[in-house]
């Protein structure tokens, strides 16, 4: 399968954890990498450099943010094989607009990781 920026997963799909949903928010480069991040509950949470009301998306049932500091570069192989285990599945993708607001907050927000906050700055051609 190939993955596309605007795409989500819910992960990790076992009794242990509760999935969350999770956007893969860049195309993948020709490494198979990209940048992905997940959603989690607004209450109580530091970082709301991003915050989606209710119904923004199907997934979306109360209010919630993204949560930047869990943000992660996976690859394409990984993802796959995450779904072939049966730990992560396919959802609904995500609208451009929206995709578009969570790409800007991985630069934007004060608790990406430098690794990831610079792999985004890349893809977004922001690195002189």
């Amino acid at each position: 399968m190939s993955f596309r920026a605007g795409q989500t997963f819910l992960y990790p799909l076992n009794n242990s954890r509760t999935a969350h949903l999770w956007v893969v928010a860049t195309e993948p480069g020709d490494d198979g990498l990209f940048a992905t991040v997940s959603f989690t509950s607004l209450r109580g949470a530091k970082d709301q450099t991003v915050v989606l009301r209710a119904a923004e998306h199907p997934f979306v049932k109360w209010d919630t943010c993204v949560y930047y500091a869990q943000a992660e570069i996976l690859s394409c192989g990984q993802l796959q094989n995450h779904i072939d285990c049966g730990l992560a599945k396919m959802h609904k993708d995500l609208d451009k607009e929206l995709l578009s607001l969570i790409v800007d907050g991985f630069i934007a927000s004060n608790y990406t990781k430098k690794r990831v906050w610079e792999f985004v700055r890349a893809y977004k051609g922001l690195v002189k």
